[in-house]
């Protein structure tokens, strides 16, 4: 069990295969880019539990046990050459469909189990646990519901002015606040109101069916 301790550094998620939940997919949109050989592009992160390493945090006074949690971030693309497709293909079990390919929501896979590969990088005298691969479940392992509420948002969601919700950590609302669409509508917000917002939905929410995981082999 890994402590918070205001801003310490945390222990690496363990270097192994573990079985996570996808809680949260984040359209962070175009990113900037610092490296002129590439152009910006548009971004979505991924972000998943796992319960088998959890942590201890202080919520409304109390200490709490929660999974611990890591998140991948991808281009927005399902091309033969992009990194989220091979991702999301390893984590199915299956190659997309061209119909799939034509239009996948990929908020479906929010609330999917996987085995998340987790390997360790050394990087200036410190060890950051990252995400190695994804894959399905073995055939007889239980699936587990999501402990965080779901995180989903989509820049796409806004016509006016955008809001974050409260679920949403800081660090990846700065990022959305860097993109290229957060910053045009912001200027467009000064003559239209809010029109809609990301949603945070747990068991009891819309967007989460708690019998979605048995009714098929393929998570999403």
């Amino acid at each position: 069990i890994a402590k918070d301790k205001g801003g310490e550094d945390f222990t690496p998620i363990p270097a192994a295969m573990h079985h996570a939940v996808c809680y949260g997919v984040v359209d962070i949109g175009t990113q900037p880019s610092f490296n002129n050989k590439f152009p910006a592009r548009r971004k979505v992160i991924f972000v998943w539990e796992i319960p088998g390493v959890l942590i201890e945090l202080e919520r409304d006074g109390k200490t709490v046990q929660l999974p611990r949690s890591i998140s991948e971030k991808f281009t927005l693309s399902l091309s033969a050459k992009s990194n989220m497709r091979p991702m999301l293909e390893g984590w199915r079990g299956r190659a997309f469909t061209e119909d799939e390919l034509d239009g996948f929501d990929i908020q479906k896979v929010a609330g999917a189990n996987c085995l998340l590969n987790i390997v360790h990088e050394r990087k200036n005298e410190k060890t950051y646990a990252n995400v190695g691969g994804v894959n399905p479940l073995m055939k007889d392992m239980a699936k587990l519901k999501p402990v965080n509420p779901l995180l989903l948002f989509s820049l796409d969601d806004f016509k006016g002015k955008i809001t974050f919700p409260t679920t949403m950590p800081a660090w990846i609302q700065s990022l959305v606040m860097q993109s290229d669409e957060y910053i045009a509508r912001e200027q467009r917000a000064q003559q239209a109101p809010a029109t809609a917002a990301g949603h945070a939905a747990g068991p009891d929410g819309s967007a989460y069916d708690p019998n979605a995981y048995d009714s098929e082999d393929v998570p999403f």
